[in-house]
């Protein structure tokens, strides 16, 4: 998903949580007890008509009377806050709460004053000496944990409104699950957020505005299912923009029927502006559920409307064109946008389009000149090493990648690709060392771990020693770490296998069990263990671990090869014979170092745009 979007969910679920107590007292008018005959209340009724002076008048005379009288005087501040006379407002509530310094009813009565205005310094400052006094009053807490949420302190907030039970009065019910789920976002709990909401609305299920801000806070949530039941009404009877986008991301993320909605979206009466940005949205909401030919399409559109130059939008369209295999018009759309303005990201997916269309030379030239333009950023370096890799260029992407290191000392990505040219120039020392640094460098995520292993175990000197110690050190250490067990029974399998010597297979088998214990779909663990069990004529167990290893990774010659060996050995001919056909088709992929090149471009290049496809659209202005 893109900063745009993201940025839009997050504020309208923001806003929308908070939309009933930005404009409304959370306690509600705490003069409700007042009797219909009072004085307050009769000037109250008639300020609600429009007859403000007279309500003035009214109080300005109990008042010079009865100075004392604090229903007269909170009526007054009240008219005075409603008619825009906030100075006059807290001077007369600050009078209220000088003649009665006792009184929780002024006490609530100024502190919801300054909630709404505003003042949530001057509201904290005095709820803190009410609470002081009253620890255990509920209304105060409430009013004190929404102060809390507007100022952030989240944490603050949720202690305090823990401590008050949730009303059974529908209105404040309402209120209080509103205020629970701000809070709960606040804190990054989308789920708790959306479950608070969803209890808010089964007090008012017909609030059409709840409904919005519960489907919204679901989706926050990835509670798709649930937004879908909320929004889907909604939008059938008021089909809007929002409640369309809504709909349309959680159809996407739910793997739903999305066609209808998406015809919808395109075709609402809208400004241009409005239909302008609707389109932008939409196709990004399109491009992270992977419908990039949808996705261009309305980048498209969007282009059209904002005008052919775009750049942006430009770069977008080019994006998607390319992710959905659009490469000619691709092309076009950035020699469009190429002509316009230059720019790294530009080359980079010029030099991914060139690939794209076999024109390998014109791709590491784009790539090299992404680089010249943007020398200080990590991901263009990353990307032409990485098609020197693809093209087997090794000695260049050595150059490449040690140039890279020497400017990102701490990039654990570029040291994983001067490894894998090292290896791949016959240079395992340096291949361990560079591997074996990039593991320092990010030891939490174990990519530079499996690179290293990935590449010893086809070490046709065999594994390098300082490699099996380190992996295995880290396995015996970790022993959740399916990464480093993987890689250590995998390459003391292939030592003891080049050695002959069966007495070391035990320990490899354990690391190997202890592997796909932790990750049953780890391919490696579940091949290696397979060929291991096979050495030590373990037939049985190990056609189970191989038949597991080919659904993994039905792309390997070498895997469809040793299945088939098993099962001669157990007397399966006729399945066999239909592995040896599969080894036979397996062999026309790519092999071993152009699929580890390719895993390097997806795993380790991706991962500084989206991860998705091999380039992130900008957000658009």
């Amino acid at each position: 998903m893109t900063v745009r979007l993201m940025g839009l969910i997050t504020r309208t679920i923001f806003i929308a949580v908070f939309a009933i107590l930005a404009g409304s007292v959370f306690l509600g008018n705490c003069s409700d007890s007042v009797s219909a005959d009072s004085i307050a209340q009769r000037a109250k009724r008639l300020a609600q008509k429009g007859r403000v002076s007279e309500a003035l008048n009214l109080l300005h005379t109990t008042l010079s009377t009865h100075p004392a009288d604090l229903e007269a005087r909170l009526a007054l501040a009240e008219i005075y806050a409603g008619t825009g006379k906030g100075d006059q407002a807290e001077q007369e509530f600050r009078e209220a709460l000088r003649l009665h310094p006792e009184s929780t009813r002024a006490e609530l009565s100024v502190s919801e004053f300054y909630i709404d205005a505003g003042s949530w310094s001057a509201a904290d400052s005095l709820l803190t000496e009410v609470l002081l006094r009253h620890p255990k009053l509920g209304e105060a807490r409430l009013q004190f944990a929404l102060v809390l949420a507007r100022e952030r302190k989240y944490k603050d907030a949720m202690s305090n409104i823990r401590l008050v039970a949730p009303p059974m009065n529908g209105g404040a019910r309402v209120r209080y699950f509103r205020l629970l789920a701000s809070i709960d976002s606040g804190l990054g709990d989308s789920k708790a957020a959306a479950h608070a909401i969803e209890k808010a609305l089964q007090v008012t299920p017909a609030d059409k505005e709840l409904q919005l801000v519960t489907a919204i806070s679901e989706a926050e949530a990835g509670e798709w299912m649930a937004c879908i039941r909320n929004i889907l009404p909604l939008h059938k009877e008021t089909p809007t923009a929002q409640n369309g986008l809504i709909l349309l991301r959680a159809q996407l993320a739910s793997h739903q029927s999305f066609e209808s909605t998406l015809l919808e979206l395109r075709g609402l009466d809208l400004p241009d502006e409005e239909k302008l940005q609707l389109r932008i949205h939409s196709a990004e909401l399109l491009s992270s559920a992977d419908q990039h030919k949808e996705a261009a399409k309305d980048f498209r559109s969007a282009l059209n409307m904002a005008g052919s130059g775009d750049e942006s939008l430009l770069y977008n369209l080019a994006v998607e064109e390319y992710a959905s295999g659009q490469f000619s018009e691709a092309l076009e759309t950035v020699r469009l946008l190429r002509g316009r303005v230059d720019s790294a990201e530009t080359e980079d997916l010029l030099g991914d389009l060139e690939e794209a269309q076999g024109e390998r030379s014109a791709a590491v030239q784009s790539h090299e000149k992404a680089v010249a333009l943007a020398p200080d950023e990590e991901k263009f370096r990353l990307s032409l090493g990485a098609e020197l890799l693809k093209y087997r260029d090794y000695k260049p992407a050595v150059a490449v990648f040690e140039q890279a290191s020497v400017r990102f000392p701490n990039s654990a990505r570029i040291l994983v690709g001067l490894g894998m040219a090292q290896y791949f120039l016959e240079q395992y020392d340096d291949s361990v060392s560079s591997f074996l640094h990039a593991d320092e460098l990010d030891q939490r995520s174990g990519r530079a771990l499996a690179y290293l292993g990935g590449t010893q175990v086809e070490n046709p000197a065999g594994p390098n020693p300082v490699a099996v110690d380190a992996i295995c050190r880290r396995a015996n250490a970790n022993s959740k770490e399916s990464a480093a067990a993987t890689w250590c029974g995998a390459l003391l399998f292939r030592k003891a296998y080049l050695a002959g010597d069966q007495s070391v297979a035990p320990d490899a088998i354990r690391h190997l069990r202890t592997a796909t214990d932790l990750n049953s779909r780890d391919a490696d663990a579940s091949c290696a263990l397979g060929n291991a069990l096979e050495w030590i004529h373990q037939m049985s167990e190990a056609r189970h671990w191989m038949e597991i290893c080919v659904q993994l990774r039905p792309d390997s010659p070498r895997d469809h090869y040793r299945l088939s060996r098993i099962y001669r050995k157990l007397g399966l001919k006729q399945a066999a014979a239909q592995e040896t056909r599969l080894t036979d088709l397996a062999n026309t992929v790519q092999g071993h170092q152009d699929t580890i090149a390719d895993q390097f471009a997806r795993e380790m290049v991706d991962q500084s745009d989206r991860g998705k496809t091999s380039k992130q659209p900008r957000e658009p202005r």
